[in-house]
């Protein structure tokens, strides 16, 4: 017998030794191998005046990869992302360009940011095949011609041109004064608009053309100021500058001239240009005085951002502890396609040379809607100078903030698809600027400011909420308040009367209390780990995307990060809020005959408060699982007994396995029916298991006892109680890493 346990002891050393064996082997493996890896390339201006720029391109993409590696690479490679400073320079940019592309295996590059420095890599990534795509250059010469690269925004001249419209239209522009910084993205923009101006009738008041190098100096400064002073009050100001020298021009002109209307490009369209600028602005001049009014091409605006963008907005400021700039959105995206063009093609890094091609043949073949990949800020396909097809925003600077400006304009190549098309028409919100149709929709910005969540009702699906709601619009916008409805209400949520109103610098800012019950849609596969999130959606009922456009604003509450939790409940924390705007479709024929090249139905714009809650699973464990420790104590205790002491034993095991099934099934009733397993059950499963190992071995035990066989009795009770200790914390610990290390 005694020989029986020393092989059973030899056996279990040697079990042990070989799974030791394989930790140490899988720890070995988890080491770097470059074999299974991917290279990519981010190129921007690391040093230099536009420094900043170059640290949103590294600090977006590297984040890219940072999550895309966290969640196990792609196809199984990790990627290793090495990034280049050009300082935005020609000749540096050209070298940088011959590096990556002669002497790394990268698959595609991510830059660069100014134009001149893009076109002079751009004639490497040509000679030499290897995909390019930039969020900033913005010249039309960067991918005209030139299959290989490929932009994230409308080039600078379609950004010129459709300016242009917008201050006909929206200003009914007559004169306009245009500085164009020679050689730059600024002076195809500058000079589009020009163009585009003079022949819709306006007059150019000037046309004021200098060097980069000039753009600061004083002379200069004072000479252009000087000539913009004689020129009407109400002339337009086309700010054909980049980046690095708006600043210093913006404030020459703002000290000289006082308020004026000012435009500028997608160079400019970035919050830092206020914080520039914030430096100047002392007790003289309130916060955003250089920078109030000023109206810029936007891509991407965080106030229209839909729920990816404000999630990956939210993700951004979390690790970097600042708000992502437009740019940085757009070089995120870079990553992400690079990313989906690896996945869909299979790529191996074995072959750089076919891997490339292959990334540059599934980015081209992103050219039409069906075809598009999926980006942060929307769908993503590109036209035949690979400039991607989105819509041009315009944002405006107020208080200091980039906000999209209180008219957007649409543009429309099929009427016939727009709902109430006829009615747009006859309302004087259909423009035609050429050979463009453009609808006029007023954007009135709304905020949330939450004050309390409560009776948080997973059985039921509901939340109860109370907040203050609030609507700020430009004097003169027709909106009918009792038309605001809230679509997941399910009992109370009306605006009731006002609580606030007040009008300043031409918006009328009006504020409701709302107090309601919602529904929400939990998930509990990870209960009691669980994370919920709930949503408060709000939208005008019959305002379109074409009539009204909702957008999220700021408010002085809603800047703060650090104000009191709104949630009331101690079973839950606050782990996130996020406001965003979205996007709904309703789909109806309205009454017409199908067609298969008919696309039916509305589209409404939303806003959406969105709070994550965290379970606290402390405090829940405490609650809830304390019984099982002391069940788990009690199964222990009857291991200790002797074999020969059934009854007390079998008590024991029936009323651990009776009182584990009452705690079960008292969870399991706190919750709706669900058809999955969730994290408590393999606790609970766990325990189930070994109440009955418990009684099984106490019968086996009792009679192994009887016939005398002691050294088996002891063996089996020392094997139950030790695979029971094993298979409880075994469980434990895949639970945690599995819900609780994820969380």
């Amino acid at each position: 017998m005694m020989a029986g346990v020393s092989g059973f002891r030899r056996r279990s050393l040697g079990v042990a030794l070989a799974a030791l064996g394989a930790v140490i082997f899988m720890a070995g493996c988890g080491g770097r191998d470059h074999q299974n890896e991917v290279s990519i390339a981010a190129v921007g201006p690391l040093t230099g005046p536009a420094a900043a720029r170059g640290k949103d391109v590294e600090r977006a993409v590297r984040m890219a990869v940072d999550e895309v590696n966290a969640a196990g690479g792609i196809n199984g490679k990790h990627i290793q992302l090495t990034v280049y400073d050009d300082g935005d320079e020609p000749a540096r940019a050209r070298q940088v360009a011959e590096k990556i592309a002669t002497t790394t295996s990268a698959m595609a590059v991510l830059g660069q940011v100014a134009s001149s420095a893009a076109v002079a890599a751009g004639e490497v990534y040509k000679a030499d095949e290897i995909p390019a795509i930039t969020g900033a250059a913005s010249e039309a010469r960067v991918t005209r011609g030139n299959e290989w690269f490929f932009r994230l925004l409308r080039d600078a001249e379609g950004q010129g041109r459709f300016m242009a419209d917008y201050a006909r239209y929206r200003f009914g522009t007559r004169e306009v004064a245009v500085l164009r910084e020679k050689g730059t993205a600024g002076e195809e923009f500058a000079a589009a608009f020009r163009d585009r101006a003079k022949s819709q009738g306006a007059k150019i008041g000037a046309d004021l053309e200098f060097t980069p190098a000039q753009a600061t100096e004083p002379q200069c400064l004072d000479d252009i100021t000087r000539k913009l002073a004689k020129l009407p009050k109400k002339t337009i100001i086309v700010f054909g500058t980049q980046y690095s020298e708006t600043p210093a021009m913006l404030r020459a002109l703002r000290d000289k001239l006082g308020s004026f209307t000012g435009m500028g490009y997608t160079s400019v369209a970035t919050e830092n240009l206020s914080e520039q600028l914030a430096k100047w602005e002392t007790d003289v001049h309130p916060p955003g005085y250089y920078t109030s009014g000023f109206l810029v091409a936007a891509p991407q605006l965080a106030d229209v951002a839909e729920y990816a963008q404000t999630v990956f907005a939210s993700r951004f400021k979390a690790r970097y502890g600042v708000e992502p700039n437009p740019e940085s959105v757009r070089w995120y995206e870079a990553a992400s396609l690079v990313f989906q063009a690896i996945a869909a093609k299979g790529i191996s890094g074995s072959n750089p040379a076919a891997d490339r091609r292959s990334v540059r043949d599934w980015l081209a073949s992103r050219n039409r809607p069906e075809a598009a990949a999926a980006g942060v800020a929307g769908p993503i396909y590109f036209d035949k100078d690979n400039n991607v097809q989105r819509g041009v925003s315009v944002g405006l600077f107020y208080d200091g903030h980039l906000i999209s400006s209180p008219v957007q304009f649409t543009e429309v190549t099929t009427p016939d698809q727009v709902p109430g098309w006829d009615l747009l028409s006859a309302s004087g919100m259909v423009i035609e600027a050429g050979d463009t149709k453009i609808v006029k929709t007023p954007v009135v910005y709304a905020g949330i400011d939450l004050n309390s969540l409560d009776n948080i009702d997973v059985r039921a699906s509901t939340f109860a909420a109370d907040f203050f709601l609030w609507f700020r619009y430009e004097d003169g916008v027709n909106i009918d308040f009792h038309e605001v409805e809230f679509p997941t209400a399910v009992s109370g949520a009306q605006l009731g009367k006002e609580v606030w109103r007040r009008t300043r610098d031409g918006f009328t800012t009006v504020t409701y209390h709302v107090k309601g019950v919602y529904h929400a849609d939990y998930e509990f596969s990870q209960f009691p780990f669980d994370r919920q999130t709930l949503r408060i959606p709000i939208q005008v009922r019959n305002s379109t995307s074409y009539t009204l456009i909702l957008a999220y604003g700021r408010s002085a509450s809603s800047n703060g990060d650090n104000g009191p939790s709104p949630l009331a409940s101690k079973l839950w924390r606050v782990q996130n809020q996020i406001f965003f705007r979205d996007v709904v479709a309703y789909k109806s024929a309205f009454g017409e005959q199908a067609s298969g090249n008919r696309r039916t139905g509305v589209e409404y714009n939303r806003i959406n408060a969105a709070i994550t809650i965290k379970r606290d699973v402390l405090g829940f464990a405490v609650k809830n699982f304390l019984p099982l420790v002391c069940i788990f104590i009690a199964v222990m205790i009857g291991y200790a007994l002797a074999a020969d002491v059934i009854n007390p034993r079998i008590s024991i095991g029936v009323t651990a396995l009776l009182t584990t099934s009452v705690l079960y099934q008292k969870l399991a009733g706190d919750l709706p029916t669900v058809t999955y397993i969730i994290a408590m059950d393999y606790v609970f499963f766990a325990f189930f298991t070994a109440c009955v190992i418990f009684l099984a071995l106490t019968v086996i035990t009792y009679e192994t006892h009887k016939s005398k066989r002691h050294s088996h009795t002891k063996l089996l009770n020392i094997g139950g109680a030790a695979l029971t200790v094993v298979s409880l914390f075994a469980t434990l610990g895949f639970v945690w890493a599995r819900y609780w290390g994820q969380s």
